[in-house]
This record gives structure tokens, sequence and C-alpha cells, in this order.
């Protein structure tokens, strides 16, 4: 298992107000986030000395306003005793997570406190670029003819898996009403007060065919946080401790390099069909391997949905099912909280609002720790939690018991 010496877990959750243009700016956001962590953890400020996060994207020039980096929440929270912090650019924040656990296991730090933080970008999120402007390289290809925004690049892969395996949409309408369930039961999502029925998700507007709006993450303004330690330091706080024990990150695949995200638009969905399962089967590979567990030991999964469809690609790549089978898994309650293997019990990105998987982080150490209140699941010994799907993906076992 990872770090079998001496574990390291997380210890405390945060968040702040998640909503769509919030008075607040990002900064004083992601303080209400990384305090409410430290409080919930059982430690002080004073205590922190490790702090990671991965700022970018949505992106902006201006830090504590478009994005919080570790020297603005130092500067303006106060820590004093920081002798560890990484900013990721790996387009994830589960990688930030990653680098914590190793410097937590390795002395480098004693309690380390992890962010994300995200604002709505005005006008919204995956904004098509000008139809003005000049179109260089793959661009001159697919600008023209209107694919100018991501969600256009994410439908042609999920097409292509329902024209493979025969899926309908009706069938990941059972997500988006399970997940929007879970949302009902978390007083931090977005979609909170706001049911959703399979006729209103079969009747939403189409974005790009197959892809209706309920088919989409929720852009919002909100910051999440978690405070990790080791097993040594975890026995006198007040939470039980959260466990990694298993790791896991996307491999590189010669023509499945990795594109960054002005890349979503130049000509990239070709190939998007074979990177999503790809990142999962690696990741997959990677936890079952540090975990010594086997998809069968899961009790359930927190799985990033920036798209619905990703959940698909997640549960074939990480073993949970067959190839093509991924889409008649989640029928007949199985990934209900009260199911046999419960989905993004917290709403996911679909319902919480687009957190970029840190909400499913929270969510998979509240689980294991007992605390998810009405979304408590029945067993809980062990829950996988993943996010990022393009090569930039990773993610974790995380368990009640240390091995």
């Amino acid at each position: 298992m990872f770090s079998p010496d001496n574990p390291v877990a997380i210890v405390g959750v945060g968040y702040s107000e998640v909503g769509r243009r919030l008075t607040r700016p990002l900064g004083l956001l992601a303080k209400d986030a990384v305090l409410a962590a430290v409080r919930d953890a059982g430690i002080e400020l004073d205590d922190v000395d490790g702090a990671a996060t991965f700022p970018q994207f949505p992106e902006g020039p201006t830090d504590g306003t478009q994005f919080v980096s570790v020297g603005w929440l130092v500067h303006n929270l106060g820590f004093r005793n920081i002798r560890w912090w990484a900013e990721t650019q790996n387009g994830n924040v589960s990688t930030a997570i990653e680098q914590a656990a190793h410097a937590l296991a390795h002395n480098r730090c004693d309690y380390a406190v992890v962010w994300r933080a995200m604002s709505f970008v005005a006008g919204g999120s995956y904004q098509p670029i000008e139809s003005d402007v000049e179109a260089p390289g793959n661009l001159a290809y697919t600008l023209p003819y209107g694919k100018s925004s991501a969600i256009a690049e994410f439908a042609p892969a999920y097409m292509r898996y329902m024209k493979r395996y025969g899926a309908k949409r009706e069938h990941l309408a059972t997500l988006a009403v399970a997940q929007r369930r879970g949302a009902n039961l978390n007083p931090n999502a977005f979609f909170r007060d706001t049911p959703l029925t399979v006729e209103e998700y079969m009747n939403a507007r189409m974005i790009a065919d197959p892809m209706c709006l309920f088919d989409c993450d929720i852009p919002v303004d909100g910051v999440a946080a978690i405070v990790m330690t080791r097993a040594d330091l975890a026995g006198e706080l007040p939470n039980p401790p959260a466990y990694i024990t298993g790791l896991g990150q996307s491999g590189i695949k010669k023509g499945l390099e990795p594109r960054s995200i002005s890349g979503l638009v130049s000509g990239i969905g070709p190939r998007m069909f074979e990177q999503m399962t790809h990142t999962a089967e690696t990741i997959g590979r990677g936890l079952w391997s540090t975990s010594g567990l086997r998809p069968a030991d899961i009790d359930a999964a927190m799985l990033y949905d920036g798209w619905a469809p990703d959940v698909y690609f997640w549960l074939e790549g990480l073993g949970f099912c067959g190839e093509g089978e991924a889409y008649e898994f989640i029928q007949g309650g199985r990934i209900d909280i009260e199911g046999e293997f419960p989905i993004n019990t917290h709403g996911g990105n679909l319902s919480e609002g687009r957190l970029h998987g840190m909400g499913h982080w929270v969510e998979a150490t509240l689980q294991v720790q007992g605390r998810a209140g009405p979304r408590q699941i029945a067993k809980a010994d062990n829950v996988v939690v993943v996010s990022g799907l393009m090569n930039i993906g990773s993610g974790a076992v995380l368990s009640r018991s240390p091995v």
C-alpha cells in the first residue's frame, strides 16, 4: 500500500459558499474554505506547514480574484510556518493532493492543506472563440464549421460510445437524476433545492448532440479544501482518519499525448475516446497495485464528471465493469445512495458545482469517516476518488483502515 510505515490520511474538510456570480472575491472564499478545513481537523493555523493547490483554469490576471495561489493565501491568511508547498501545473487538483501525500510521507511537513478555488467566468465557461479571430493550425479546420467549444469535442466521443455499444440517452439520465438526488441532500450543492426527473433530463435543451444541458457540469464560484497528515499525528484529532491506501496517475501513450486546455478546440476529438480510456486504465493499475485492493473491494466511487459520460469511461477503465457495460451497470438503483455501488453521492460536478474534483475528494473523505449525514452510505470501508480524464488524471483509494 502507499506509505505503509506511517500512512497518510485526510482529517479535515471545508467549504466556502458555493454559488454563481457571488459578491465576495474568490480569495475570501478560499480563506473561508481553508479556515473551515483547519477547524474541522481540530488543529490551529500555525500547525499547518504544508500547502498545495492547482491554481489555473478558468484563468485570469488577478491573484485572489480569478485564481488563488499558495503565495496569496499564505500572505492573506497569515500562515507563518509553511515549509513545503506546491502548485501543480498538471491540470488536476488530485495531482496536488498526491504531491502533498508524498511530502507528508517523507516528513517534509506535518499538516498540509490543499484547496481548489473555482470562479464563474463572466458569460459562462468554455466560451467559443470569437468568429472574427484568426484560426491558426488545426483550428483552421474546425472553427469555420462552428466547432469551437469544449463540449463539441466531447460529444463525438460519447456518440461513438453509444454507437459502438448500444447505449441510449435514457441510460445516462439515470446518472444525472441519481446525482441530483445526492445534491438535494448536500447543503453545499448549488442544486440543493432543485430536484431533477428523468422527463426533465430527456426534454432538456441539446447543447452538442447527444449531450444535453444536464450532461454538463455547473460552473460556480466556490472553494473546497482538505487537511492531510500522517497516522502518527492523526490519533489525537477529533475526526477518524480517511487513509490514503492507494494512488494512481495517468500515463502517457504515444499518439495520445496530453493537450492543453486551449487544445480542446484544436481538433483532438478523434483521439478523445482513446485518451479517456487510457487515462482511466492507467490510473486503475496504479490504484490496485499500490493498495493491494481490487474493484470488488471498493464500496463506492466519486468519479470526476466534467461531462456526464465521463463516468462510463471511469467505470470501465478502472475495472468496475467490462468494456461497453457501464451504461447497463448504472441501472436498477445500483448507483443510488442506498444501492450496492453508490456514485457521486454529493451530486458531483453536474449538481454540486464544478469544483474541479475537489468536491469528490471531500465527499469520499466524509463517507469513509462516516460523516456524510443523510447521504451516508451503508458501507464505506474503501472508496475510490478520481478526477481528470484527458491524460491529466489521478486518484486514490481512501480507507477506514490503514492496511
